[in-house]
């Protein structure tokens, strides 16, 4: 599994390109909507690869008590519950939607799938 990680590094570098990409060149008053559901794609992918690859090296540097696909796992599923919590955030954010009431709402729901997600498995 951690072969894998210099792919996923690359496919992070290359969400953050067209994310730079639509913030520059993109007119967002005049942009269809594929456009934003790209953004908000490329954010995710771009949160979930960097933050992986990030928690991963620094699990394994200063934690040694697991195997290396344990942390792969691990650290990647962490990732992926931030990453949607900005997808979510990028998404109200879009649509001109944030308030304290929907951040908190977006925090629950992220928060108790990532609860499901660890406890809700069976051995």
């Amino acid at each position: 599994m951690a072969r894998l990680l210099p792919i996923v590094f690359l496919i992070s570098v290359a969400a953050l390109f067209g994310l730079a990409w639509i913030v520059i060149r993109v007119d967002p008053d005049s942009a269809p909507w594929y456009i934003f559901s790209l953004f908000v794609s490329l954010l995710f992918v771009a949160v979930w690869g960097f933050l992986g690859v990030i928690l991963y090296f620094v699990r394994t540097k200063f934690y040694r008590r697991y195997s290396a696909n344990w942390y792969f796992k691990t650290s990647f599923k962490m990732a992926f519950f931030v990453g949607v919590f900005a997808a979510f955030v990028a998404t109200l954010a879009i649509l001109r939607l944030i308030t304290v009431f929907n951040l908190i709402l977006a925090i629950s729901a992220v928060s108790l799938f990532a609860i499901w997600s660890y406890l809700g498995k069976k051995n």
